[in-house]
């Protein structure tokens, strides 16, 4: 799992974020505990717009807290429910007190997609069956 820590500068963990291809990453401190996520709507609304010098702006003056988290038994659609209401589009996931990753809404829109697309298989061959 990816993440960054604090300390570190907007600049460090924007580049960090782009050479691995992610739009949100968890933040943690240097015991391991999530303090709360920098996503690029954070690089937008709290950085760019405020015109801060990143190369010197620590993460945590940035970063969004009060994450809500999601747990690994949790069903995709709770999850979707949550991220529409909040208006969020990713949600760290622990194991217990572990954090093992982050899922994005295009990340359950797949997973959606995919359940649909095997439910309307299963039809097909139900109706296929009985013809």
């Amino acid at each position: 799992m990816f993440y960054v820590k604090t300390g570190m500068t907007v600049y460090e963990v924007v580049n960090e974020m782009a050479k691995n291809n992610i739009g949100a990453v968890p933040v943690l401190d240097d015991g391991g505990k999530l303090k709360g996520i920098f996503s690029e709507r954070d690089l937008m609304i709290r950085c760019a717009a405020r015109k801060i010098n990143m190369e010197i702006t620590p993460i945590e003056e940035v970063m969004t807290r009060g994450v809500i988290l999601m747990e690994a038994h949790d069903s995709y659609n709770d999850c979707m429910k949550i991220m529409q209401q909040e208006g969020i589009r990713h949600m760290p996931v622990r194991d217990g007190e572990k954090l093992i990753g982050v899922v994005s809404m295009r990340d359950l829109m797949q997973e959606d997609a995919e359940e649909k697309k095997q439910e309307i298989e299963n039809l097909n061959s139900y109706i296929y069956y009985y013809k």
